[in-house]
């Protein structure tokens, strides 16, 4: 049972009140902020300096989602976030294959963080890594963040709350320094649209990619001690926070070196700093990247454990996704994560791990725009459901999201390639058989459904 505030009931499965404003805004934006360092220079091959136009367009798409996300967490503060918002719209079928949908994106991102994070250290330290060693690493590093994960949240909380700081001070810090260097020129700007209004499209759509987290913080409405009403400010200021720093890093690389040799030159922003600063100035990024890496890798993995949390609690997936461990975090909702992380990393040695990552922006963009149209249903079906905090502007906001969340399904899907469709018909394949597994034992153990929605105490919705 979940009680009215949001929590889960008295006793030791009971989830705790650990995380204040500062730990949650910090979540959300080292989810966002990704492995700048390893990207860079593919961010500029995709579109010149524009690139930080697209960063900036791209967040203004998805701030009427964040609004969306911060009314529904406020009229439903219970783990869950995306999944627990479909089900109460749109029942368990709509909010399975959503799940389905993110899963896929969160364990997806993980690994890939892994895998970055190596590449940074074989960039430094070892650059003769085969791609054996990188798996074992890598693999070294999920039991690690597994291990964490399993202690109590206020751990992992602030061991993301420090790797946040690092990244911020460090970024804003580097890239300062390059708009004062001696080497920066406004002529290595253009050209600003090196491959055209096409170009400049495609950019756009992939970037979809570096902005998906914010979403993460309804994840945590029954561990979090800020109100729900308020928590629409943390995920705004999260967004405009990573616009903000993504285009103001490919500002201030972008001046710092023709286009050549910016799509050219691996670890970029760290090569462009040892050429002139000297190895403290290179060494302080790959620092900061890494310190973003393992930042987004702990918001994930919680998020990802609160979703499986949640589909437990509401039968969905088997209970046993439902229980906690003595430090009231998710038990085999964790365990779970490893497993399909350490299946990813084996597949790193695959051409199937690039279709695999093209995928995570889908299951970002079918979340959003369900979760938009929920919001829509709320407002039009039952406009009396009390509401903590109002979306401005209502029902045109809820357009706007979901025009921006099919805006970016769009753009993913139209970018598949043949070995992207033929993965994405696999792992749907699988999501049907597990929930066919899933109905058929169900039916042979029926369990009591969650109690209905109370509508300001005149009623239920149906």
């Amino acid at each position: 049972m979940v009680d009215q505030n949001g929590g889960s009931g008295n006793g030791a499965g009971e989830l705790k009140r650990t995380m204040g404003p500062a730990f949650l805004f910090t979540l959300a934006v080292s989810t966002i902020i990704g492995p700048w360092l390893v990207m860079t220079n593919w961010w500029f091959s995709l579109t010149g300096v524009s690139i930080s136009l697209a960063f900036v367009l791209v967040g203004l798409i998805c701030i009427p989602i964040g609004l969306v996300y911060g009314e529904l967490t406020a009229m439903f503060p219970q783990v869950g976030g995306s999944f627990y918002f479909i089900k109460k719209a749109f029942g368990k079928e709509a909010s399975y294959w959503v799940s389905w949908c993110l899963i896929l994106s969160y364990t997806a991102v993980l690994a890939f963080q892994l895998l970055a994070f190596v590449n940074i250290v074989s960039y430094l330290w070892f650059p003769s890594l085969t791609i054996q060693e990188t798996m074992l690493i890598s693999a070294a590093l999920a039991f690690g963040a597994y291990f964490l994960n399993t202690r109590e949240l206020i751990v992992s909380a602030s061991v993301q709350f420090i790797m946040t700081i690092t990244l911020a001070i460090i970024g804003i810090g580097y890239v300062s320094l390059f708009f004062i260097s001696p080497q920066y020129s406004v002529e290595n700007l253009n050209p600003m649209f090196s491959t055209g209004l096409d170009g400049f499209i495609v950019a756009m759509a992939l970037m979809v990619t570096m902005f998906f987290g914010f979403e993460v913080i309804p994840q945590f409405a029954e561990e979090s001690k800020y109100p729900p009403k308020k928590q629409w400010k943390l995920i705004t200021f999260a967004l405009v926070f990573s616009v903000s720093f993504y285009a103001l890093i490919c500002l201030g690389e972008g001046g710092m070196a023709s286009l050549a040799y910016k799509i050219n030159t691996p670890m970029l922003g760290a090569e462009l700093a040892l050429n002139s600063y000297g190895p403290w100035l290179q060494y302080s990024i790959a620092i900061a990247s890494m310190a973003a890496l393992f930042g987004c890798l702990i918001g994930f993995w919680l998020a990802g454990s609160r979703l499986m949390l949640s589909m437990g609690r509401e039968k969905i997936l088997p209970p046993i996704f439902a229980k906690l461990n003595k430090n009231h975090v998710p038990k085999t909702a964790n365990l779970t994560i490893l497993a399909i992380i350490l299946m990813f990393i084996v597949l790193s040695g695959t051409e199937w791990i690039a279709s695999l990552f093209t995928l995570m922006a889908l299951g970002v963009g079918v979340a959003y725009t369900a979760v938009s149209l929920t919001f829509v249903y709320f407002r039009r079906r039952h406009p009396g459901l009390e509401r903590a905090w109002k979306v401005p502007g209502g029902q045109f906001t809820g357009i706007l999201a979901i025009a921006g969340g099919i805006v970016i399904t769009y753009f993913t899907i139209s970018y598949f390639t043949a070995e992207v469709w033929t993965l994405c018909i696999i792992y749907f394949a699988i999501g049907l058989v597990i929930r066919t597994i899933l109905y058929f034992y169900s039916k042979s153990a029926p369990l009591e459904d969650v109690p209905p929605i109370e509508i300001e105490g005149t009623g239920e919705i149906e």
